[in-house]
C-alpha cells in the first residue's frame, strides 16, 4: 500500500515537472532566439563599422583633384574598398546596388555613383556620392569634403574646422531566428518590421587636399 502511494506521488511530481517545462520552455526559446539574433546583428554592425572606417581612412588620404569630374576615380576606389571588405566578411554588397562578389564585378558596380548636389547646385564636385540599392535608402554614402568642428559635429561659427571625409553605411538587417515574430506576438503589434536598418558612419580628416 505504501509502495502504491509512493508511485502516485511520483507520478504527480513528474506531471508537475512536465507542466513547469511546458510553461518555461517557450520563454526559454524566446530568450535564446533573442540572444542569437541580437548577437548576429551586433556582429554585422561591427563589420559595417570597420568597412566604413577603412573607406574613410582611404578617403582622407586620397588626393581629391579629380572631384571636379562627374565620375571621380577616387570615389570609385573608396566604394570598391568598402565593398571588398564586406565581401571578405561574408556580407553581400547588393544593398549598395552592387551585384557580384569578385574584384572585377565590384569595380563595375562602383563605376557610376549617384550624386547629391552641393549648395550651389553643382554635382562636380558633389556634396555627396551615393551607392544605393535601387528604390531604397540602403547603401553607401561618401561625403569627401565636410567641414567638421572640434567636437566632431557640424562646423559652428568661429570654430576651427577640419576638412574631412565621412563614410556612411546603411544596411538592411533581417532577423535570422524570427525574433521579429516573437516581438509581434508578445506586443500585440503588427508594426514591428522583419528588416531593420543598421547605420554606421566614420569620419577621417583629409590629410591629402585638392
Amino acid at each position: 500500500m505504501r509502495a502504491a502511494k509512493r508511485m502516485r506521488i511520483g507520478r504527480r511530481e513528474r506531471g508537475g515537472q512536465l507542466v513547469e517545462l511546458a510553461l518555461v520552455l517557450p520563454i526559454l526559446l524566446v530568450l535564446v532566439a533573442g540572444v542569437a539574433d541580437f548577437a548576429q546583428a551586433w556582429n554585422a554592425r561591427q563589420v559595417l563599422a570597420n568597412a566604413a572606417r577603412d573607406g574613410a581612412r582611404l578617403g582622407g588620404n586620397q588626393l581629391k583633384a579629380d572631384l571636379t569630374n562627374n565620375n571621380p576615380t577616387t570615389i570609385q576606389d573608396l566604394c570598391q574598398q568598402v565593398a571588398e571588405y564586406l565581401i571578405g566578411e561574408k556580407i553581400n554588397p547588393a544593398f549598395m546596388g552592387i551585384s557580384g562578389t569578385t574584384s572585377s564585378t565590384v569595380s563595375t558596380g562602383c563605376s557610376s555613383p549617384g550624386t547629391v548636389a552641393d549648395s550651389s547646385g553643382s554635382t562636380a564636385p558633389a556634396e555627396a556620392y551615393t551607392y544605393y540599392e535601387s528604390g531604397t535608402s540602403y547603401g553607401l554614402k561618401i561625403e569627401p569634403n565636410v567641414s567638421v568642428g572640434p567636437s566632431g559635429g557640424a562646423c559652428g561659427a568661429g570654430e576651427t574646422c577640419v576638412s574631412s571625409t565621412i563614410v556612411t553605411l546603411t544596411y538592411p538587417y533581417s532577423w535570422s531566428f524570427g525574433f521579429d515574430h516573437v516581438i509581434r506576438l508578445f506586443s500585440g503589434s503588427s508594426g514591428y518590421a522583419s528588416t531593420i536598418p543598421i547605420q554606421v558612419y566614420s569620419t577621417m580628416p583629409n590629410i591629402a587636399q585638392y
